[in-house]
């Protein structure tokens, strides 16, 4: 028996499934009509390194170490450093467990995965790899091979800014190789486990969101590759096998800003200096202080940096809204919160970072004044839901500052901008950012055929793959077993003959002697 997760970054049900009925997605269609279908519920909040993490592990964010693109680390009284997140601290992935077990697995560009880890199999990085010319393959040698096969192979793109249909050509392009390469792997190697991940929803729906909400034929022809990529799965599955499709969280188009900041600021929690801005060289030497004085400056740090990574240097000089380093304008003495993650944006959240001495009662002020903000002319409500610290769950990696995160009701999205009078504004065109609703689907043998069950959480994934395989491991998930999706016989069968990692080994070793 083997299994394949079909991973793909921002696969919405929203699109997916007009399109189905339209007939463009044969494949998926499939999918609904022989197996299970249901929203997968992303992590709080559904941005994409805790995600895929989480998706990968079963753990929650204080498990697996993984809250943003970016970590900082106070390194005395006066000096932050910041190191880019490109690889989980805790946790094992579902190949680490299925290598345990002697599986022979293949990983294919899952973000977060630099460097790659030893796995009984091959694994390429994927999202943060920091390019072609690092060690981004395991086994090393694998890379060589990679490039023979596929001269122009791309492991993911910068957001670079660029006009958005010629952006989508090159992502159909990194598709394309990219389905090559699956399909050099799963005939060119052996193996028990797959999982291949696809990054261009998320990438397109970034750029285009209202073209492809019109479903017109060349604002969807992604979903017809990627769809093609599935079907070319399917046909190499047996009878025996099972398929699972999973998105890290789902999209929806933002028609409104909310100035997050600015709230913050009229509630007395954040303050912002009169003066003039700094210079570079003053920043910096202003900067220092910040670690001592709000444990924040990493924070800032990571605005900055995060836009320098997508969009390139001086982002002063290229944009000068929602990308501005708003820490420059902040008077860190006095302020007790603020949001600094330029994720709040295409995030579709807010995360709110309070001063370490912030008392609980602060904190539980704001949770409820937030929750009960309504738009001034519509009287809508602002938050679908806000949530403490507790919800990136108990681990060694909890944040030791307090946060809150927003989750926006609707169409709202998040601006960090300073002095505005309207807090609410109307976006010019809706804009494609994250909600927590994704996609799963599962197939194969042992799945209910035609059946659409209630949500799962993203960190039922692993526990779930894991029981189809009949695999018993003995690890702390934070999810369940999906036993809603599988025939009553298999679930029967798999629960009295699930195989333990000491079980395993044995039949290895015996297996081992018997070849001697």
């Amino acid at each position: 028996m083997r299994a394949v997760i079909f991973g793909v970054d921002g696969l919405s049900f929203r699109i997916l499934e007009p399109l189905i009925e339209r007939g463009d997605l044969p494949n998926f269609a499939r999918l609904r009509h022989e197996g299970v279908t249901s929203e997968l519920i992303s992590t709080i909040p559904p941005m994409t390194p805790p995600a895929w993490m989480s998706l990968v592990t079963g753990l929650k964010p204080a498990k697996h170490g993984v809250f943003d693109f970016w970590e900082f680390t106070a390194t005395g009284s006066s000096d932050v450093q910041s190191r880019l997140v490109t690889h989980r601290k805790g946790g094992k992935a579902i190949w680490n467990i299925l290598s345990e077990y002697g599986k022979r697995v293949i990983v294919l560009n899952v973000p977060i995965t630099y460097p790659p880890e030893t796995v009984h199999g091959i694994m390429v990085s994927g999202l943060m790899t920091p390019g072609a010319s690092s060690s981004f393959t395991f086994p090393n040698a694998f890379k060589d091979e990679l490039y023979k096969v596929i001269p122009d192979y791309h492991i993911d793109l910068s957001l670079e800014k660029t006009s958005p249909y010629y952006y989508v050509d090159t992502v159909l392009d990194m598709t394309e190789k990219r389905i090559q390469l699956q399909e050099h792997l799963l005939s060119e190697h052996e193996w028990d486990f797959a999982f291949l991940c696809y990054v261009g929803p998320d990438r397109i729906q970034h750029r285009i969101w209202e073209d492809i909400a019109t479903l017109s034929v060349e604002s969807t022809k992604y979903y017809r590759l990627l769809d093609d990529a599935l079907g070319r799965i399917l046909n190499r599955l047996t009878p025996e096998d099972v398929l699972f499709v999973a998105s890290d969280h789902g999209f929806v188009g933002a028609k409104k800003w909310f100035y997050i900041n600015e709230y913050l600021h009229q509630r007395k929690l954040l303050h912002y200096s009169e003066s003039p801005r700094l210079s570079r060289g003053e920043l910096k030497r202003y900067g220092r202080t910040v670690a001592e004085k709000l444990h924040l400056l990493g924070q800032a740090r990571k605005l900055r940096m995060t836009y320098e990574h997508f969009y390139g240097k001086a982002p002063l000089e290229q944009k000068k809204d929602v990308y501005q380093p708003y820490f420059r304008e902040l008077d860190w003495g006095v302020t007790r919160a603020c949001v600094l993650s330029s994720m709040a944006f295409s995030g579709g959240n807010a995360d709110i970072f309070f001063a370490p001495d912030a008392l609980p009662e602060e904190v539980e002020e704001l949770r409820q004044v937030l929750a009960a903000e309504r738009h001034p002319v519509t009287g809508e409500l602002l938050a679908e839901a806000v949530y403490a610290t507790d919800a990136y769950g108990v681990g060694p990696f909890r944040p030791t500052e307090e946060h809150l995160i927003l989750i926006p009701r609707g169409q709202v999205t998040f601006h960090l901008g300073l002095r505005r009078k309207n807090l609410w504004e109307p976006l010019e065109e809706s804009k494609g950012v994250h909600e927590k609703e994704g996609v799963f689907y599962a197939w194969g043998a042992g799945i209910q055929r035609d059946l659409q069950t209630g949500p799962l959480q993203i960190y039922d994934l692993v526990p779930t793959v894991l029981h189809a395989l009949g695999i018993s491991a003995d690890e702390s998930f934070d999810g369940r077993v999906a036993q809603e999706i599988f025939t009553r016989g298999r679930l029967f069968q798999q629960e009295h003959s699930g195989e333990s990692l000491v079980d395993s080994k044995l039949k290895r070793l015996q297996a081992t002697r018997a070849a001697l």
